[in-house]
């Protein structure tokens, strides 16, 4: 495949036909661009994107992570040391959400405003000459995400949506170039803790924040704990839900959250899904 510089990955997947012919698609978009910068979370699809456009395509690239109110700091620690340890250029730029128009009303459209305001912020950093990619993939662009609707109106590409990559498409690859962070789990901003219509507040997202850490630190893989209607709500994937329920950690978190102010608390017996 010309210009495609790790052929050690295919000969791993048995030369796959349909995988080849996704990689042969992605090089054929992205081959008109020149400098690219990539809207960074230190997620799996940021992480291998940038990747692939610096490390196979031979690509100028940049990484431009946008620290806000939203990103809980492990995940900002993470991106970090993902991007040193693969030596990605990285760029951290604040943005106070808060400060953006209708965010914190949290109404139905409060994606779209962050997504727009967070993509503003980082066309603004890399300034002309740049193209801006994220990471999204086509089981993203299958969903109902407000977020797609900015990317399209600032001409953020979507390389992988673009190439019909999927996620398990992601993770292969990841995980057959050594990535990291190739089974890392799906994550969103906190603010998706808070329901709809539910005003955003500083303190609860930071109380939620503290209260994912607590769970985290019992070794659960995923994690999301929620405010619905004034409780608590802890969510966890399949293979977590024993740690979560072991009487002995029950109390542990339990004890923990309450010292946080969550009075009422619960455990979503329907397990949260990895992707």
């Amino acid at each position: 495949m010309p210009g495609f510089k790790s052929p050690d990955w295919f000969a791993a997947e048995a030369c796959a036909p349909e995988r080849a012919e996704k990689t042969a698609i992605l090089e054929r978009i992205t081959a008109p661009l020149k400098a690219v910068a990539v809207a960074y979370s230190g997620g799996v699809d940021s992480t291998l994107l940038a990747w692939l456009l610096s490390r196979a395509f031979g690509k100028r690239v940049r990484t431009v992570l946008v620290k806000s109110p939203f990103l809980a700091a492990r995940e900002e620690m993470a991106a970090w040391l993902t991007a040193k340890a693969l030596h990605f250029p990285l760029t951290v730029i604040p943005l106070n959400l808060f400060a953006v128009d209708g965010v914190r009303d949290n109404g139905p459209d409060r994606c779209y405003r962050c997504k727009a305001a967070l993509m503003d912020a980082v066309i603004r950093e890399v300034g002309d000459g740049w193209t801006v990619v994220d990471g999204s993939h086509a089981g993203d662009a299958e969903k109902d995400r407000p977020g797609r609707k900015a990317l399209e109106e600032r001409g953020v590409l979507s390389p992988f949506a673009l190439a019909g990559w999927t996620k398990e498409d992601i993770r292969r690859a990841a995980r057959a170039f050594g990535l990291p962070n190739w089974n890392k789990p799906s994550q969103s901003c906190l603010a998706t803790r808070i329901p709809h219509g539910t005003p955003l507040d500083v303190d609860l997202l930071k109380r939620l924040e503290a209260a994912e850490d607590i769970v985290w630190e019992t070794g659960c893989r995923q994690v999301r704990v929620r405010w619905v209607s004034g409780e608590a709500k802890i969510q966890v994937g399949s293979d977590d839900i024993s740690i979560v329920k072991t009487p002995a950690v029950s109390q542990r978190l339990l004890s923990r959250m309450r010292r946080l102010g969550f009075t009422r608390i619960i455990v979503d017996p329907k397990p949260y899904p990895m992707d």
